[in-house]
């Protein structure tokens, strides 16, 4: 990274370039058309937000990286991407010609038309908000189109030093940002509220400590988000809950969590937290919850099949009696996006390697009860595992 920005370097990307470019002269494409924000992202470090309007970056074997757009993109292109070369836009969708005729037209003047072209859409758009649009590979029958998904995918499963650094950065917030939470949570108070204040107050003390340094690539309105989502008392047994009308009482459970993005990428930290006294019931369900978490960091290493991740979770469940209250499997990779493979699922045969990066949340949920879960991101590292996230997960710890 240059100067300390918290940002994955030029460097990288033009690396990350290349090993895109191996890959297609391995497989004779003469280029590698993108459409998705993430793939867009992770290979070039330009950040946008993707709308009806069609935009596609492409990646020739050799020659000029060029991207076409809307008009509305063109200065923002200038202005953050020095590897995107060429921009090619239109007026605006769906426009007197479609976007798509435009983008045909571009790729017949780069002389790709006729050849073999890997792309992560055959449509030639991510289809979002309404688009409605001829297929570019109907426009394009004299080419042809194979998926080209895993030429970027392929390379973000297993992260870089400069990835976990941002990870670890915004775990370092997140911990925070979680700390703040705690402090703010009481009964008789919509979770709402006491998270947009946690947030804000995290965010501030981020924004002052870093300044300059701080870079926020993904699209939101804050970088910082820490609550509950919803997941309070009985609701959060219900593992995506989104709000509750339901303001917060003592003897509640809440699963909390906090995400920050640095950079564009974002670790994962959720608890179980008890406002006031954990009853019985409680109790046993936090224990079995956390000794399933214990089981399943204990498998985590290089050589490991990402299924036997999940048996260790799901043998400690069961034999805590309570299988029934399992709802997902134990969890993902997690980077740029807030979940990639590969999974921590029973269908999952990848072996794990050296630098992959997972989310770690066991989680079991008693409707009329509650929910209990944890989650922490984990990097495989050469010595085992280690926490990316590190927060407190006792019981003692963990009640207020």
């Amino acid at each position: 990274m240059v100067s300390g920005d918290l940002i994955i370097s030029q460097s990288e990307h033009k690396s990350r370039i290349k090993k895109i470019r191996d890959q297609l002269k391995r497989s004779s494409c003469a280029a590698l058309y993108l459409t998705n924000p993430t793939r867009i992202l992770y290979a070039t470090g330009f950040s946008h937000i993707s709308t009806e309007r069609p935009l596609a970056l492409v990646i020739p074997q050799d020659g000029t990286i060029f991207m076409m757009g809307p008009r509305l993109e063109e200065d923002h292109v200038e202005e953050d991407s020095t590897l995107i070369e060429e921009f090619f836009s239109y007026p605006d969708y769906p426009g007197t010609t479609h976007p798509i005729r435009h983008f045909v037209k571009i790729l017949r003047q780069k002389g790709l038309t006729g050849s073999k072209i890997a792309t992560d859409s055959v449509d030639g758009a991510t289809g979002g908000w309404g688009y409605r649009g001829p297929s570019l590979r109907d426009l394009l029958q004299q080419s042809r189109m194979v998926d080209g998904r895993d030429l970027v995918d392929s390379l973000r499963w297993v992260k870089s030093e400069q990835e976990i650094r941002l990870l670890r950065e915004s775990a370092r917030w997140a911990e925070k940002a979680h700390d703040i939470l705690i402090e703010n949570i009481a009964p008789g108070v919509h979770d709402a509220l006491i998270g947009m204040r946690a947030s804000y107050e995290a965010l501030t003390r981020m924004m002052n400590k870093l300044g300059t340094k701080y870079h926020q690539l993904k699209w939101g309105l804050s970088p910082v988000v820490v609550g509950c989502r919803g997941q309070v008392g009985p609701g959060s047994a219900v593992p995506h809950a989104v709000f509750s009308k339901r303001k917060i009482r003592r003897g509640d459970v809440l699963v909390t969590e906090a995400g920050v993005e640095v950079g564009g990428y974002t670790s994962e930290l959720e608890r179980t937290v008890i406002v006031g006294k954990a009853g019985p019931r409680e109790k046993r369900y936090f224990d079995a919850m956390l000794r399933a978490q214990d089981a399943a960091l204990g498998t985590f290493k290089a050589g490991t099949p990402c299924f036997q991740v999940d048996a260790a979770a799901r043998k400690a469940v069961e034999s805590a009696g309570l299988a029934g209250d399992l709802r997902h499997h134990v969890g993902h990779g997690i980077g740029i996006d807030g979940h990639e493979p590969p999974w921590l699922d029973p269908g999952e045969k990848t072996i794990m390697k050296t630098g992959m990066v997972f989310s770690c949340e066991p989680g079991l949920y008693v409707p009329g009860l509650a929910g209990f879960r944890h989650s922490d991101t984990i990097e495989l590292s050469k010595h085992g595992m280690d926490f990316i996230t590190k927060y407190p997960r006792s019981l003692e710890e963990l009640t207020v």
